[in-house]
């Protein structure tokens, strides 16, 4: 037993069944950051941990300089925020 169907009137042509994954591509909501804050804040976490393992050398070793390590990587990780926002804006 088959039934067959009446075209519509749009002439048959029915909007093709997209694959989740590129669906929604044109929308731009697709991730959590976009490229250019997943860069910003992937380079500032690289400058922040620069300054920290310079810091803690500087002072002295892990044990005693930890604290001062991680204020200084913590102040650069937020200079290097705005610098780097600045700078690609």
């Amino acid at each position: 037993m088959s039934r067959r169907l009446r075209q519509s009137s749009s002439g048959g042509n029915l909007p093709r069944r997209h694959d989740w994954e590129t669906y929604d591509r044109g929308r731009g909501n697709n991730g959590l950051l976009s490229a250019r804050s997943a860069g910003i804040l992937g380079a500032s976490f690289a400058i922040a941990a620069c300054a920290s393992g310079l810091a803690c050398l500087a002072m002295g070793g892990l044990p005693a300089g930890l604290p001062g390590a991680l204020l200084a990587g913590g102040a650069a990780f937020a200079g290097a925020v705005r610098l780097l926002i600045r700078i690609i804006d």
